[in-house]
């Protein structure tokens, strides 16, 4: 059952970021029924066999979030209303013909005039369909984390970073024979034309910027991988320089390679995306891992070889894509000024809609009323996901979900300092929190987490990053058991 669950999960990964990061709703319905569904079975096989984790205090601050958004769709009467969200009155006139006319009647004294109830959000169906995201997303990680803690990690990483390689080579293929300009009659997989001819997409998204996020979360895994093969086989050969071939020689030298050239691999489709957010989190997602290196490695030779090899991954995936960034930061005084307008106008919608918000996944109606001029483009997203949850939610969602990343910070500083994890274990977590702290960094100025197929990938990540160590949850379940017969036999 475990094995299934792992594939399910894989599956899911596969699925979420081929099918064009699953933005349609053909992709992301079954996306969400099969996180559902895998987060539910998971629960179940994993307490079977023992497996629990103490993240209970980060699930009830996403439970929070999700019971704020359930809320936000609440039929409420128009005193009650304009007593929590007075700014939606505007909007419901607008747009609403029923309710305006209603509004009128009451406003000219009209006898007998009942005015419709109304939700919170501004959009009920849209809200209603980010919830559903929601809640697939948290059953999945609630599951997942506590498969993990049962089976292990390695296998899964191991299937996922199998999944990114395979991702990258598309990237990478496609752009060398078909481009990326879409506006030119480029299509992904040589068959699917996006709908938006002025994007440009990568692999099989439609953006370049989602595939960059993609890729910030799957490379770190991949390097977590090729370090912990690389410690496994520092401790098992002497010094000296045949130690050093027999290392590179043995079966944990070799995987560490195998999983090396699939962080290059990666990492040379993200930079051909020439996304400057993308590059940025690459930039961190090295540096981090460089400073786990020098404080994990004692010995002065292990160090260096692994400091070296990031540094070669570095340069060789850089003169590999043959791309030169500063010209992408030297021309992009445009879009800073595009993000600036689309903040600008953001902290408006913020500022009248403080207590409850907009509704979650309203951003695009709430920016029909609230965008400036010019207005030859229609903003859907704020390019600030920490932003837009402000928007959507106010601090009816926007309180939970602080509370949620904050507790998600300090369970896995937890996780590090219990110090339960074996070599392997160690670096997949490090690996995992590193891409969360990437994408984390590019969600400043992109969207790349509401696309469901990269949800689903940070999911992956946080569970790998929470789960308990295994040979833990053997003990604690071998002690249980140990009471229990004691108990009974007294």
């Amino acid at each position: 059952m475990t094995r299934f669950l792992l594939a399910a999960t894989v599956g899911l990964v596969a699925w979420g970021a081929l099918a064009f990061g699953a933005v349609y709703p053909w992709a992301w319905m079954p996306l969400m029924g099969g996180c559902a569904a895998a987060g539910a079975l998971s629960v179940s096989a994993a307490r079977r066999r023992g497996g629990r984790a103490d993240d209970y205090g980060v699930l009830l601050a996403l439970v929070l979030v999700a019971t704020g958004g359930a809320i936000q769709l609440v039929p409420l009467t128009r005193d009650i209303r304009l007593a929590l969200s007075p700014a939606t009155e505007p909007l419901l006139v607008q747009y609403d013909l029923a309710y305006a006319v209603a509004v009128a009647q009451d406003a000219a004294g009209e006898a007998a005039v009942d005015i419709p109830r109304r939700p919170l959000s501004i959009a009920p169906r849209a809200t209603g369909l980010g919830l559903i995201l929601l809640v697939g997303l948290t059953l999945l990680l609630a599951g997942l984390t506590r498969l993990l803690s049962v089976v292990g990690t390695r296998r899964l990483a191991t299937a996922v970073v199998a999944v990114g390689a395979l991702l990258a080579l598309i990237g990478i293929i496609q752009f060398a024979v078909l481009g990326d300009h879409a506006y030119g009659g480029m299509k992904i997989y040589g068959f699917w034309a996006p709908m938006n001819k002025l994007t440009t997409p990568f692999g099989p998204f439609v953006n370049k910027n989602h595939f960059a996020g993609w890729m910030l979360m799957g490379l770190p895994l991949a390097l977590g991988l090729g370090l912990g093969w690389f410690e496994r086989s520092t401790g098992q050969t002497p010094r000296g320089w045949r130690a050093a071939l027999h290392m590179a020689s043995s079966r944990e030298g070799g995987q560490a390679q195998l999983f090396v050239l699939a962080a290059t691999i990666m990492a040379v489709s993200l930079l051909m995306t020439r996304s400057r957010s993308g590059l940025a989190g690459f930039m961190l997602a090295l540096m981090l891992a460089g400073i786990v290196v020098s404080r994990r490695f004692g010995a002065t030779r292990a160090k260096a070889t692994a400091l070296g090899g990031l540094a070669l991954l570095l340069v060789v995936s850089f003169a590999w894509a043959g791309v030169d960034m500063s010209d992408r930061f030297a021309t992009g005084g445009g879009s800073v000024d595009l993000r600036r307008h689309i903040w600008h106008d953001s902290m408006a919608v913020v500022r009248d809609f403080p207590l409850v918000g907009t509704g979650l996944n309203t951003f695009s109606a709430a920016m029909v009323a609230y965008q400036t001029p010019p207005r030859d483009s229609h903003f859907q997203e704020a390019h600030n996901d920490y932003l837009q949850v402000a928007v959507e939610g106010g601090a009816l969602l926007a309180v939970p979900a602080a509370v949620a990343l904050a507790l998600l910070v300090f369970a896995i500083r937890r996780r590090f300092a219990a110090g339960h994890d074996d070599a392997m274990a160690y670096w997949l977590r490090v690996g995992a929190t590193t891409g969360l702290v990437a994408i984390g960094l590019q969600s400043l100025v992109e969207f790349s987490l509401q696309m469901p197929g990269n949800a689903v990938m940070l999911v992956v990540l946080m569970a790998i990053a929470l789960h308990e160590a295994p040979h833990r949850v053997r003990v604690r379940t071998t002690e249980s058991k140990r009471r229990q017969q004691a108990h009974a036999q007294s």
